[in-house]
């Protein structure tokens, strides 16, 4: 499992921003389904059903190309359909908002904002297509992360008394750490291995890892719901790891604590092969996309 652990690596000791994106790399275009409620849908009428909610969940892969793809696609005819809207993003975080800001007012070049934003290492290939059709249609585009650094020293000392005082104005006002439905779907995919004992963790390192992803979906799920205080008839697009949202859990679950009035709808992504196996575990509140690897 040494992909697992060049996972870990892409943000420090937190595989947190990472999760959702173990699939294996394809090439080539997938074929892409929307279901909703156990119809078929074209990218037309799932962006429709969309308007009903305010903030769309679109959950991901972060490697899988064919679902960039779709995810792109989405949020051009979202757009098309609904130009009172904003793009928030997981892949970036608090503390490089006033960089975002600057690239997408045209006051800094695309280098600068490169240099200074702590893109993911795939941001030119699937990340950057979402960034600059937002700036084509001077859109806001929302950095909605913890620092990484936060996260990873959280995860080293569990105490955020313990964070740099410089760094407390990126917490989130609540920080809750459950031990409910959440955290035994995050403990059972830790602590599976692969067999060969390779991806086994203590259990004392899964809690400083559950701890760290909570506070990252706390995280998210505050900017979300502050910046739609402020914009009470902005719709959302929030792209994040499928892990953040599966089930209407993790980051879903936070906003619907933190403002149980707002009407939230996840787009899960699931191999075509899977569906009908798999369809009943999501609930009404969902719009299945199904994929197939190529």
């Amino acid at each position: 499992m040494k992909k697992f652990w060049q996972i870990i690596a892409c943000s420090g000791l937190v595989l947190t921003s990472c999760l959702g994106g173990m699939a294996q790399a394809q090439n080539g275009k997938s074929d892409v389904e929307y279901y909703y409620q156990g119809e078929k849908f074209d990218l037309d009428k799932a962006v429709s059903i969309s308007q009903n909610y305010d903030v769309v969940f679109f959950d991901e892969y972060h490697d899988q190309k064919s679902i960039h793809e779709a995810e792109l696609s989405f949020f051009q005819e979202m757009y098309k359909q609904n130009k009172d809207m904003i793009l928030s993003m997981e892949m970036f975080e608090r503390d490089v908002q006033p960089v975002m800001d600057k690239y997408l007012n045209d006051e800094i070049t695309e280098t600068e904002f490169i240099n200074n934003s702590r893109p993911w290492e795939n941001y030119q290939t699937d990340y950057k297509p979402l960034v600059e059709f937002a700036k084509e249609k001077d859109m806001y585009v929302l950095a909605s992360n913890i620092p990484r650094r936060i996260a990873n020293q959280y995860t080293k000392v569990g105490d955020l008394a313990l964070i740099e005082d410089k760094d407390k104005i990126y917490l989130p006002k609540k920080h809750l750490v459950e031990y409910e439905r959440y955290y035994d779907k995050f403990k059972n995919y830790m602590s599976m291995g692969d067999g060969q004992g390779h991806m086994m963790m203590t259990p004392e390192r899964i809690e400083a890892f559950y701890k760290a992803q909570c506070l990252k979906d706390d995280t998210m799920a505050e900017s979300i719901v502050e910046f739609l205080k402020e914009h009470k008839d902005t719709k959302v697009l929030h792209v994040q790891g499928s892990f953040h949202g599966d089930e209407h859990l993790g980051v879903v679950e936070k906003v619907n604590k933190l403002n149980p009035s707002l009407e939230t709808v996840v787009i899960t992504p699931i191999e075509a092969k899977d569906y009908e196996k798999m369809k009943h575990n999501y609930s009404e509140d969902t719009i299945i996309m199904t994929f197939v690897r190529k």
